[in-house]
Order: structure tokens, then sequence, then C-alpha cells
């Protein structure tokens, strides 16, 4: 095992303002499978050129599953062509064919019941599956939902995501250098609305939890759980797997704490959170193996 230093994540979606412009177009007028048809065509360039994110994915699957060598190399196959896909059904909903995709969900009721009280709420999401699709999906019109997202996407982008979470009770908050995403995501939770963002991957921040993940070690932040924390409000993990070509599943997990931590200080009852979380992100990762996106050196150590 060695140690490594991540590559920090960009977080932009690729392609471009004309490539994204191009897929819009091509979805309004064709079903997803033909971009499926293109992509399948494109992945094996990726793999052949994108060496550092295809040897972070057989880092993960070779660490974190166990897998041979050929296997891995197999496994990142199949996980560069559902996140491929993935990404074209977001394009697809953005072109207007959102009544085309099915979902079924796995304890939702815990999110209804969660709805239907007044206070706040955190949705804890991650990088695996499609999490931003359940924006698109699960409609509520009882709380609003603030979502924090990443600022720098195109403006191509930022439109057709803004005009899709605004038709289901979502305002999207972009992540800002001055911080002022965190005072819209306290006032959203003193206000009884639902703040939702991804919990497993540092942004900058020092403040991390250092958890097991499938016999490999790596950080995860602590920032998301603290808001929780500091506010004293619930907090479910939500996770979104593809199943078909139209068709996805939406997982809902409460992030629960041993009665005896309750008590503790803020900080203290954020980190056992996040470790309740990776334990559940983990349990996830290890049933959708090739769901799991993180491009870049996840663990703070990898086989050589």
């Amino acid at each position: 095992m060695a140690n490594t230093t991540s590559e920090k994540w960009k977080g932009v979606t690729g392609g471009g303002s004309f490539g994204q412009r191009s897929l819009f177009w091509l979805f309004r007028h064709c079903d997803v499978r033909v971009g499926y048809f293109f992509m399948y065509i494109a992945i094996p360039f990726y793999m052949l050129f994108g060496y550092k994110s295809r040897r972070a994915i057989m880092h993960y699957f070779r660490d974190v599953h166990g897998y041979g060598w050929w296997k891995s190399l197999f496994a990142t196959w199949k996980n560069y062509n559902t996140f491929g896909k993935v990404m074209l059904d977001r394009f697809s909903i953005f072109s207007g064919q959102k009544d085309k995709f099915q979902v079924e969900c796995d304890g939702v009721e815990i999110f209804n019941d969660l709805v239907k009280s007044d206070e706040g709420f955190m949705m804890a999401g991650s990088h695996t599956g499609n999490f931003e699709i359940c924006g698109y999906l699960l409609r509520q019109d009882v709380k609003k939902i603030f979502a924090l997202v990443f600022g720098g996407e195109s403006a191509v982008l930022q439109q057709k995501r803004f005009a899709q979470f605004a038709s289901n009770n979502v305002e999207m908050v972009p992540v800002t250098d001055d911080m002022s995403h965190l005072f819209a995501m306290n006032q959203a939770l003193q206000d009884g609305n639902i703040i939702t963002m991804p919990a497993d991957r540092i942004f900058g921040s020092s403040k991390c939890v250092t958890c097991k993940f499938g016999g490999a070690e790596a950080d995860f932040p602590v920032g998301p759980f603290s808001i929780a924390a500091i506010r004293n409000v619930p907090v479910i993990g939500v996770f979104v797997y593809k199943l078909s070509t139209r068709k996805y599943r939406i997982i809902v997990r409460k992030i629960q704490i041993d009665k005896e931590m309750e008590s503790l200080n803020s900080k203290k009852r954020a980190e056992a959170m996040a470790r309740e979380y990776v334990r559940i992100l983990e349990s996830m990762v290890m049933e959708y193996p090739t769901q799991w996106f993180n491009f870049f050196e996840f663990f703070r150590t990898i086989k050589e």
C-alpha cells in the first residue's frame, strides 16, 4: 500500500456549451438510446486516454471489492458505461423527457413522514448512481428543497437545471467563495424546509473523518452533518441507482446515531452521523459496485 495525493475534483460537466446544446437538440428529437449508441463508440477512447480516471476506478475495484486485474478492468468498462448513460439521462430530462422515466422507491415513507412534520431536515446524497435525478422524479409540494450545487457549470446547463428543479419545488444554492451558501442552508432549516447536499467528497475543508470503506481508508466530510447537528434536525441518506434504460430506484435511509451520543456536543454528533452515513454508503456501494462515480484517487492508500 502506498500513500496518495488525490487530484482535486473539478465538478464541471464536460462537453462545453456547444456539446451540451447539441445533446439538448438531439434528445428533443430522439430517444435517449440514440445517445447511448454514440456513447458506446466513445467509451474505449475514454478508457484508453483517460489514464488518471481509469487508474482511480481500477484502484477502487481492487481495494474495495478485492477484484483481480482483469475483473477490475471489465468492471471499469461497466462503470464508464453506466456513468455515460446516467449523464445522458440527465440531458434527456432537461430536454423534456422526464415523463418517460420510471422510479421505484425503497423507504420513501421516511421522506414522506419528514415532509409532513413542521421541522426542517437534511438529505445527504453521494456521487453514486444519479442522486440529482431524485430532484426531478421525487415530487412534493409541502416543503421547499434547497439543493447545494457546484456554481461553475456552463450557463446553458445551469439554465436547464434551474428550470427542471423549479418545476419540482427545488431551488439551487450554488457554492460560493464568500460562504454565503451556508447562511442560505441554515435559513432553509430554520424555516422548516429541506436542504440537500453531497456528503461523500471533501471540498477543500479540513473538517473530515477517516473511515474504513470496504477495507480501504478514505476521508469523508463532516461539514454537511455539522449543519444538521447545530440545528438539531433529522438527516436521511438518499441514494438513486439506475436499474434499466428508463427505470431508477430511490433508496431512503435514516442517519441515526446511538442514544448515548445524542447528549454530546454538536462536533461529536456530526462526526458520529458522518460515520453512520459512510456505513450506509458502503452497503450501497457493495450492492451497486459499478455505480460509483468518483474519478479521482479517493482513498488514502492504494495497492500498487
